[in-house]
């Protein structure tokens, strides 16, 4: 979780610069979606373990019963849980690409090392 929310703060302080001069904050919001449904499942263990701690401490309480409710709700069940994780570390992938310009990085490299084989070639037949 501190991890995640200092990538936050430094998406946030540290703006991707777009091409026309202006500034996005794309990546911070990816980011943001990111922890939060990276949090669901501990989240949810966190309550469910608390609750279980507190009714073996001082037996039945009445604020169990809406926590564990809450907590085992369909929407937080295995399966839902994977997607959000899987989810939420795509969006982490997608906004950490985002922010240190993964793309604009491959393509210079990918044309460099077409030019740098164009030139090459070309002074191999001069050479010959």
């Amino acid at each position: 979780m501190t991890i995640m929310t200092n990538c936050c703060q430094y998406f946030y302080n540290y703006p991707l610069r777009a091409r026309d001069g202006s500034y996005s904050r794309t990546p911070f919001y990816l980011m943001v979606c990111a922890t939060f449904l990276l949090l669901i499942s501990p989240l949810k263990n966190l309550a469910v373990n608390v609750c279980m701690a507190s009714f073996k401490q001082n037996g039945y309480d009445a604020t169990i019963g809406p926590v564990l409710d809450f907590a085992y709700m369909p929407v937080f069940g295995e399966r839902p849980t994977r997607v959000y994780t899987t989810l939420g570390y795509a969006l982490m992938m997608l906004g950490t690409a985002l922010q240190v310009d993964l793309g604009g990085k491959l393509q210079h490299t990918i044309r460099q090392a077409r030019s740098g084989k164009a030139t090459s070639a070309a002074a191999a037949a001069a050479a010959a």
